[in-house]
């Protein structure tokens, strides 16, 4: 990993990310690629041999986490592009993802997770950004959801079949489901043991488990069916907890979530998706108590508004139970963190949206996490719990917090310069002035430096050569 041998940033407000009174005037010592000091510039009568950086003006915050996307598009997966953006960049889906990863980066994203994405392209690209090999957000991946089947499975696109080649799409389901896909639940809780064991032992940063299927694309919001027995659903948890590994869980029902918090689920995918129905009070109390982090994917009234009106098969996404369910988890004090289900959506789909739903749209990687900031203050939440679910929140709920997720002595040094105040703005913090990541300043302008699904248009073959 390349590290810049020594920065000063001085001069800038400090937000943290701890959630603490900003600091004005500070100076942050960056050394071998971590925060070696962190205080008011005043306290530092002589300044490190080090390069600096003025931020005088400016505010200076912790890159961002995104404890939820999709860098090959699951959106996608579930309706329109999906066949086409499989079979254009077969064979160089590490690329799309490495790619995605440099969009999140230059929004200022420098850590993501990736819940669901196919198990061997996710893995090499992760491990290629992580290594230095690549520039991008730092990945960490889960691979498939277990229990949950590839694209062109009914948990997706299974529609598609019928106007695409059963040797390719059966290709696909393969590369994605990874062996733990829908089979798994005609299984035995002695059968599933070994099959999880053997998938934990492949990699995988953290563990997905569908708690309940993904049938939404198919069925529409009042379909969620429970995938596991809560006996195979134990020997799930038992060997996530063995492998010392995150446990995270997707849920689209209340029931399902109440098996998510009586797993005691480190992360709770869509907590907030319960199918139109409001969250019984006692559960949302269990989930204030509990261990657990609730992952929660907003929409901002305005593009509420815009789905309603045209009656949009995404209304119920954020609408509704669900949006009344936000503003209870915000009011009762869950622990929250940003999830987007983002990913590097392919031009041509954006191409074919009306100009309405481009403005703040929740799953355009590289703006999300802006987009979910300003939605969950209209939730109800303040910019200050905003920021920090985006920063440190991620970090503790993926037990990454040593590391990551805050500006303080001894951890990483991911950090963002901006223009504004976020704390009167939050849309300050695209604003950026420069993004560091493992303190090395990034150029972002050059990114994505390989574009592949972002080279657009694609009119080569209309010119002769």
């Amino acid at each position: 990993m390349k590290h810049a041998t020594s920065l000063c940033i001085v001069g800038g407000t400090l937000v943290d990310g701890t959630g603490g009174t900003p600091l004005a005037d500070a100076l942050i010592h960056v050394d071998g690629g971590r925060i070696r000091a962190v205080g008011r510039r005043a306290d530092f009568p002589t300044l490190p041999d080090a390069t600096v950086i003025d931020a005088r003006g400016r505010h200076v915050l912790p890159g961002f986490m995104n404890g939820n996307v999709h860098l090959l598009d699951g959106i996608m997966m579930m309706g329109k592009g999906g066949v086409e953006y499989l079979a254009r960049f077969e064979g160089r889906l590490h690329e799309v993802i490495e790619e995605a990863a440099q969009v999140a980066l230059k929004g200022g994203c420098t850590t993501v997770f990736d819940t669901w994405n196919a198990l061997t392209p996710v893995l090499n690209a992760r491990d290629r950004v992580n290594a230095g090999k690549a520039v991008g957000a730092r990945i960490f991946a889960a691979g498939n959801i277990i229990g949950m089947g590839g694209p062109f499975s009914a948990d997706f696109m299974m529609q598609a079949r019928q106007v695409i080649s059963t040797t390719f799409a059966d290709r696909m389901d393969r590369l994605f489901d990874a062996g733990v896909g829908r089979w798994l639940s005609t299984l035995s809780p002695a059968e599933v043991r070994p099959v999880i064991r053997e998938y934990l032992a492949r990699g995988v940063d953290m563990l997905k488990v569908a708690i309940s299927d993904h049938l939404v694309g198919l069925l529409g919001w009042q379909s969620p069916y429970l995938t596991f027995s809560e006996r195979v659903l134990r020997v799930i948890v038992e060997e996530t907890r063995l492998a010392g590994v995150p446990l995270l869980t997707h849920t689209l029902s209340v029931e399902s979530l109440n098996l998510a918090v009586e797993c005691e689920a480190d992360v709770m995918i869509h907590a907030t998706h319960t199918s139109l129905h409001p969250i019984p009070a006692d559960l949302l109390e269990r989930i204030v108590a509990g261990p657990g982090w609730s992952e929660i994917q907003p929409v901002t009234h305005a593009y509420q508004c815009h789905l309603e009106q045209v009656n949009h098969a995404w209304a119920g996404y954020g609408g509704g139970a669900h949006r009344e369910n936000i503003a209870r988890m915000i009011s009762a004090g869950a622990k929250i963190i940003l999830g987007t289900d983002a990913g590097c959506t392919d031009p041509d789909i954006l191409a074919d949206l009306p100009p309405e739903e481009l403005v703040d749209r929740p799953w355009t990687l590289g703006s999300d996490h802006i987009v979910w900031m300003k939605a969950m203050i209209e939730h109800g939440m303040t910019p200050m719990d905003a920021i920090r679910a985006c920063t440190s929140n991620v970090a503790r709920a993926y037990g990454k917090h040593r590391d990551y997720g805050s500006i303080e002595t001894g951890k990483v040094a991911d950090l963002l310069i901006v223009d504004g105040d976020p704390l009167v703005d939050v849309a300050n913090a695209a604003k950026l002035v420069a993004v560091i990541k493992d303190g090395v300043p990034v150029d972002v302008a050059r990114l994505p430096d390989a574009p592949l699904v972002t080279r657009y248009p694609r009119d080569t073959d209309f010119s002769r050569q």
